[in-house]
């Protein structure tokens, strides 16, 4: 059966990438100044799988110029993509318990051009970004450089049974990790892998 491609927002620090101003022991994948930049186990084959599955788009609170240079360094053509926005497309809230600003994705913005909500999949490590938005959120552990994560592996398999759905929306993504988990049993990641 051939389904309509969704869109997949993917973030990129702590979610695709790490990046430390300070060199790990082990060589950065590629420098962005003043930054080390470690991608995620598994990135390559994660995002040519989604590239193939989903219309792909990043979203980050980072700065454009930031953006841009990772996207550039990750992807093997950024123009493929829907769209690279940045802070500029964030909305700035504030969390009166913490006192503090953060920023935070709003898809309206994103069903100005044209996307259904229904079809719309958001890969971040932050939920409060996303908190207008949960029912399309796909929360990934933060990376934060180590060498031996798994995450994109068990979140391609979901995102296999995810565009799929008809409506993002209406799927319950919280803890998918253990869905997924019981819904193929552990021979069917081992496999994965």
């Amino acid at each position: 059966m051939d389904y309509l491609k969704k869109l997949l927002i993917l973030d990129l620090d702590e979610t695709l990438i790490y990046a430390a101003e300070a060199s790990f022991p082990r060589k950065a994948d590629f420098l962005v100044e003043p930054y080390h930049i470690y991608k995620r186990p598994f990135l390559d084959v994660f995002l040519k799988k989604c590239l193939d599955w989903f219309e792909v788009a990043v979203w980050t609170s980072s700065t454009p110029s930031y953006a841009i240079a990772i996207v550039s360094a990750i992807f093997e053509n950024p123009k493929i993509l829907s769209f690279v926005w940045a802070s500029e497309r964030c909305t700035v809230a504030y969390d009166p318990e913490w006192f503090e600003y953060y920023n935070r994705k709003n898809l309206k913005k994103v069903k100005r051009k044209g996307y259904r909500l229904e079809s719309i999949i958001a890969v971040d490590d932050t939920p409060q970004k996303w908190e207008r938005s949960y029912g399309n959120r796909v929360r990934v552990n933060p990376f934060e450089g180590d060498e031996t994560d798994d995450e994109l592996k068990y979140l391609l398999l979901y995102l296999d049974k995810l565009r799929s759905a008809e409506n993002i929306r209406s799927v319950e993504k919280r803890f998918w990790q253990n869905q997924l988990i019981r819904s193929i049993g552990e021979s069917g990641i081992s496999n994965a892998q």
